[in-house]
């Protein structure tokens, strides 16, 4: 992959025209984001290529994760946001596409395990149900399919009717993945899946992730930058709420274009 100039100062256009070619999940362009008139997001416009793993770094309050939450259109639930410009999944509009369709094809996982509290097979075929399949074999065939997926179904298959609660952090980062797994999406974002977790945790939670990306298109928002670097095949970084660098995640580590990119790669804010 062609590592990317600074969108701003090439313009969208050009910017646009350069990466038409790239087949990508999803595109971004001019996107802008205030809450009660503090812009969060300046016209950041890039794209996520299909079935990679794109992690957003940036130090904390730079705008990763009300980015993460524009891309299924979350961010509008928030009073007193105003969002501009356009996101596209595939060729088509988010702001286009019913709600609930959206949020099927761009699936969701938080900072903190939030699995249902009820069992483990109740929190997998919440879904499916709920988008009307309630045939019991084939219901059987998800919690299965997507739990072996997350590499969890071997651990827990004798405890599928225990509550979700009960497992360990780690085993339930992985069970709420596979939750956002069983509706088939297009698109997974992880807002820092492994913060809460310990190192034996992160380790099973990124293999995980390298598995799905076969399958998946994977966007990640995390502040470990040694994660970001076995993770990703591609890279963007935001500062003060603007994309000041993106592009290929081993040519943007070793050789970072940017002086603000290289200083945090350093260390010397964050």
């Amino acid at each position: 992959m062609e590592t990317i100039m600074n969108t701003e100062s090439i313009g969208t256009e050009e910017y646009v025209a350069r990466s038409a070619g790239t087949e990508a999940a999803m595109r971004v362009r001019e996107l802008s984001v205030s809450y009660d008139n503090k812009e969060t997001l300046h016209k950041i416009t890039t794209e996520f290529p299909k079935h990679c793993i794109t992690s957003i770094i940036g130090p904390s309050g730079c705008g990763k994760t009300t980015m993460l939450l524009s891309l299924n259109d979350l961010i509008r639930e928030i009073q007193g946001v105003k969002v501009e410009g356009e996101i596209l999944l595939g060729d088509k509009r988010t702001d286009a596409i019913p709600q609930e369709e959206l949020r099927r094809r761009v699936g969701l996982v938080f900072q903190t395990p939030m699995p249902f509290p009820f069992s483990v097979y109740k929190n997998l075929t919440y879904a499916p149900r709920y988008y009307g399949n309630h045939n019991k074999k084939d219901l059987d065939r998800i919690v299965k399919e997507k739990l072996a997926l997350v590499g969890l179904y071997d651990e827990i298959k004798t405890d599928l009717n225990k509550s979700a609660l009960k497992f360990s952090g780690g085993q339930q980062q992985r069970i709420c993945i596979a939750r956002a797994l069983t509706v088939e999406p297009d698109i997974l974002l992880l807002d820092e899946p492994c913060s809460a977790l310990d190192v034996r945790s992160i380790s099973v939670i990124e293999e995980t992730l390298l598995r799905l990306k076969s399958q998946y298109t994977i966007i990640i928002v995390t502040h470990n930058i040694a994660q970001a670097r076995r993770l990703s095949d591609k890279v963007i970084f935001l500062k003060d709420g603007r994309l000041i660098e993106e592009g290929d995640a081993a040519g943007l580590f070793r050789e970072p274009k940017e002086a603000e990119t290289r200083e945090f790669l350093r260390g010397i804010y964050g």
